[in-house]
């Protein structure tokens, strides 16, 4: 998929909203897309955002009568004016504009207001990410963890946050898998910068609650549908 393909897809993608077939579409482009992924960070804070929003209260009763009575009243003002000197018009319509102006101004201070009064809920569980024997001899001052925030649809989204996290090998990437026994399921494929933080934000289907191991496999990119079995790190549900 190109770029024009997935970014209009993108909010879709955030909610749950896609068929799983393209969401894993999706999740292959912007493993290897950093465009897409940081207009995809972007939406998961505005989504985390919106969810932690305080519900909207209906206004009072008597707002539509005193708006009304106020346009009423202009209406008559300006019916009285016409007949008036010819600077009646342009002071009616002044008015009119300045209302308006300063209502938008209300308007718009009342967003802001909402919008900074907004906070991100915290996850609803933070798993340590833990390297493999044979992965961390090559690893300096590596952490990471992964945080799991509920989404709508029952998906949860996680966050992933790791510090000096090697580069994949030419022609592989990185996958995240919720594991419970024998099954897997993935949460798609991203890529590290090696030296310095990784910050990744992918989505999993809702029958990953049930699943209480997280491994992160370096795959190919071959036809091969199996799963790796090199394992990089493994984490536990607290």
């Amino acid at each position: 998929m190109k770029c024009t393909d997935v970014s209009p897809n993108l909010a879709a993608f955030v909610v749950g909203g896609m068929e799983p077939e393209e969401a894993a579409e999706v999740q292959r482009h912007i493993a290897s897309c950093s465009s897409c992924r940081n207009e995809l960070e972007e939406l998961e804070k505005v989504n985390r955002a919106l969810q932690a929003a305080p519900p909207l209260e209906d206004p009072p009763s008597h707002l539509k009568e005193e708006i009304l009575s106020q346009v009423r009243a202009e209406e008559l003002s300006s019916s009285d004016e016409a007949a008036g000197p010819s600077g009646g018009y342009r002071s009616t319509y002044l008015r009119f504009v300045i209302a308006g102006v300063a209502a938008a101004a209300l308007v718009a201070m009342a967003a802001i207001g909402i919008v900074f009064g907004l906070r991100e809920e915290p996850p609803v569980a933070t798993i340590q990410l833990v390297p493999t024997p044979e992965e961390a001899a090559g690893l300096e001052e590596y952490w990471g963890v992964a945080e799991l925030h509920q989404l709508p649809l029952g998906n949860q989204q996680v966050e992933l946050k790791l510090n000096n996290f090697d580069e994949p090998e030419p022609n592989s990437y990185y996958e995240l898998w919720f594991v419970s026994g024998e099954k897997r399921i993935s949460a798609g494929s991203f890529t590290s910068v090696g030296k310095g933080e990784t910050r990744v934000l992918l989505t999993v289907a809702p029958e990953a609650r049930n699943c209480r191991t997280l491994l992160i496999t370096e795959e190919r990119a071959d036809n091969d549908p199996a799963p790796s079995e090199s394992v990089a790190l493994i984490g536990e549900m607290p």
